[in-house]
């Protein structure tokens, strides 16, 4: 019986180990170079400016935030977003200096990464915009970037009009604003080692009951 025992809790300690989460992800990360920039005409109420991208597969986020340059904070909070090209928005969350810090790639700064609920972006067209101030450097200009591959990276957009606050960024703009980006939701998937090895292990427990009966 405690050798029973042994087997069970080693099979199940092999299933857990397989079904660990992922690491969450940037679904866009800069890799350096660039200049930290604020918007010089954006006014106490600021302008949303962002970029656009297409999900080439369908990816889980549940997380938005933005960039802080230099890792010392990013002053007042502020707001992003993801819409479809329509300028439907599907998830936003008010990013603040009290928001989950994420590593980057890039050495000139950081990521400032509120949750949100996970919502699946399926293949289509998107927006991701976040508010800019005339005083805040919230993007990066020119910073070179990375992205999974699920997703392409379009242009810059913005909102077009100073004072107007957090709206859909549905006007091109010349520069890809990388100031936003978007978490990559943690999937429960068992790696195909770890299914090899929990089937060993059911498959000893298998064999050990029938050598007991």
């Amino acid at each position: 019986m405690k050798k029973l025992a042994i087997s069970l809790a080693a099979a199940l300690t092999l299933a857990a180990l397989a079904t660990q989460p992922a690491h969450a992800a940037l679904v866009m990360d800069l890799t350096g170079g660039g200049t930290p920039t604020a918007c010089g005409t954006c006014g106490a109420v600021g302008e949303t400016f962002g970029w656009s991208f297409t999900v080439i597969n369908a990816i889980t986020i549940d997380g938005l935030g933005v960039w802080d340059a230099g890792s010392n904070g990013i002053g007042p909070a502020t707001k992003a977003g993801v819409w479809t090209s329509a300028g439907t928005l599907l998830a936003s969350a008010t990013v603040s200096n009290a928001s989950t810090v994420v590593a980057s790639a890039s050495n000139q700064g950081s990521w400032l990464i509120e949750t949100i609920a996970s919502i699946t972006l399926l293949p289509g067209n998107y927006l991701l915009g976040a508010v800019f101030y005339t005083s805040e450097a919230l993007a990066q200009i020119g910073s070179s970037f990375t992205n999974i591959p699920d997703i392409t990276v379009g242009g810059g957009v913005r909102n077009g009009a100073s004072n107007t606050g957090f709206t859909a960024p549905l006007a091109s703009f010349g520069s890809q604003i990388f100031g936003p980006t978007m978490r990559m939701a943690d999937n429960v998937v068992p790696e195909p080692a770890g299914l090899a090895l929990v089937g060993l292990g059911l498959f000893g427990l298998a064999a050990f009951r029938r050598r007991s009966v």
